[in-house]
């Protein structure tokens, strides 16, 4: 342990003496879509986002690049553009800059002195959720989000916000929702409250980043999830290292540090607590990631995505897992075979101007062998399959379709410390183990400020048999009960009323049915009694919160 101390401090040290300049832009930001647009015209090339987030610097470069193109822009677009080019001003290229009529900006503090520049902002909202069993979700936040630069090289970023709670529905593990759990911090009767954190300290050397983050990383093609790395667990420590290998490549590797929940009753320990009492503490054992993906791009129009992670646990860092090139499918036999390795790919092609095909496929265990016996299909596997249309019956509208299968027992394994999750919640889809998912939505934006969508979401969850049953045969049939049925369908809304300031608005239709329990098989707690039809309806009001 203390020789990887070392490699750490001399890395460290190495890279204090050259310089840095890279913040990474939180994937919730809503110009990830609009650049997903831009590549689907083919307004711009060369846009890969397996692995997101990207940095400011890479998207102020495609902004500044469509921006070139105005005869190909609609009405909505050039005004995209300008509220883009304005959003990252401090990134743009020079020449982008000797644009009188464009200025940056607006920040609470905007600090420029010598070599470092800051941004200061406040977040906060307020939102009121009527779910469709008539339970509702009252919930206030607030915080700051500061980004900045030292020198041309290094590159800092801290977003923080508290959330509370109120009502009588309260959950802030949000299961079986795409939205991301979070770990409770203070709870009574009427409230919870959670916090949000995200930090970076980013170290560029020109064709390589090295960072140390807390962060979610987001790998795989998907909209409504992604099955390789998501949002959906609390972000997590971890070293990054992102390589661009030419124009048509880039390798990224992350070892992070995962919290197992698994407490380790030999270093835990009995306190005296004031004179007449003693308290517990306990130590959890460490739960650690490796992962690395390549992306590339044979032809413009086509991108593809390979990669490999490890989560293995209850020790110490493995020097073999700190090795991004490593092949971690042979570093698992090397420690005994003892760890849970996935193996995973995307594509998306944009050959079609206006049509987006993407697609991700997740293997936490598959055998070719016994693929074509139904009886021993012990295959974990999960996939997305989606497409994207772009200006169909009006400019500026988006349709998409798709559909995700998440096989039984993907995502865990027999060994506690080395499931497929952090904090008990998946590294993957939402949807989890055992699922399937239909999404469709079309949304139109008629002004730079205003969405309007309509969508169906359909969502159809089987229940999970003891990790001891994973590995016997036969192996159960998909949606095994006892089963969640869902369905939504409705309307959404998204208004900007002025600069960073966001009324968020959904009426939909939901039906939940839930079977029930059988014993020995797990099923998320029954939150209502069965319903078809009744309205969900929610409304916030945010500001600097995409």
């Amino acid at each position: 342990m203390k020789k990887i101390k070392y490699i750490f401090l001399l890395l460290f040290i190495n890279l204090i003496e050259i310089q840095s300049q890279v913040v990474y832009l939180h994937t919730s930001h809503e110009v990830y879509n609009y650049l997903k647009r831009l590549e689907s015209t083919q307004i711009i090339t060369g846009f890969r986002d397996a692995v997101k987030p990207l940095s400011r610097k890479e998207i102020a470069k495609f902004i500044f690049n469509a921006s070139q193109n105005q005869h190909l822009l609609t009405d909505v677009d050039k005004e995209n553009i300008k509220f883009y080019l304005e959003e990252f001003y401090a990134e743009l290229p020079i020449e982008a800059k000797n644009d009188t009529t464009l200025f940056e900006r607006w920040n609470v503090v905007n600090y420029e002195s010598g070599d470092a520049n800051v941004k200061v902002n406040f977040v906060g909202g307020y939102s009121v959720h009527r779910w469709g069993d008539g339970k509702t979700t009252r919930t206030r936040l607030n915080g700051l989000t500061t980004y900045g630069y030292l020198g041309k090289r290094v590159g800092a970023y801290l977003y923080f916000r508290d959330h509370q709670e109120g009502g009588n529905w309260l959950d802030s593990k949000k299961d079986l929702r795409n939205e991301q759990g979070q770990i409770t911090v203070r709870a009574t009767s009427q409230n919870i409250e959670y916090d949000f954190a995200d930090a970076q300290l980013n170290f560029d050397f020109d064709n390589f980043v090295f960072s140390i983050e807390k962060m979610n990383n987001v790998w795989g093609a998907g909209e409504n999830g992604n099955l390789i790395l998501s949002t959906k667990s609390p972000s997590y420590p971890q070293i990054k290292l992102k390589i661009e290998l030419g124009k048509k490549a880039t390798f990224t590797y992350v070892h992070a540090f995962l919290h197992s929940e698994l407490i380790d009753s030999v270093n835990s320990y009995i306190t005296q607590y004031g004179i007449d009492s003693k308290i517990y503490r306990p130590i959890y054992r460490n739960k650690f990631l490796a992962s690395h993906i390549l992306e590339f791009s044979p032809i413009d129009g086509i991108d593809i995505a390979l990669g490999e992670s490890n989560v293995y646990g209850n020790r110490s860092p493995e020097l073999i897992f700190l090795i991004p090139v490593m092949f971690f499918k042979a570093a698992e036999h090397y420690t005994v075979d003892l760890d849970n390795n996935q193996l995973f790919g995307t594509y998306d092609i944009n050959y079609f101007k206006n049509y987006n095909f993407y697609g991700t496929l997740f293997i936490d265990e598959f055998s070719t062998d016994e693929f074509l016996r139904e009886d021993r299909q012990r295959n974990q596997i999960g996939y997305t399959l989606g497409s994207r249309i772009y200006d169909l019956g009006f400019e500026n509208s988006r349709l998409i379709f798709e559909f995700t299968r998440v096989n039984p027992w993907a995502y865990n394994h027999k060994y506690p410390d080395a499931t497929y999750q952090s904090h008990n919640v998946d590294l993957g889809h939402w949807i989890g183990q055992n699922a399937q998912n239909i999404f469709i939505k079309y949304t139109f934006q008629p002004k730079r400020n205003l969405q309007v969508s309509a969508l169906f979401d359909q969502l159809e969850k089987g229940g999970k048999l003891p990790n001891t049953e994973q590995y016997k045969l036969p192996t159960p049939k998909f949606l095994y009960g006892p089963k969640i049925f869902r369905r939504s369908f409705g309307l959404e809304a998204k208004y900007e009323l002025f600069r960073d300031i966001f009324l968020n608005s959904h009426i939909l239709i939901e039906s939940y049915n839930q079977e029930e329990n059988i014993q020995n098989v797990f099923q998320y707690t029954r939150r209502s009694e069965n319903y078809s039809n009744k309205l969900d309806v929610l409304f916030g009001l945010y500001y600097n919160i995409q």
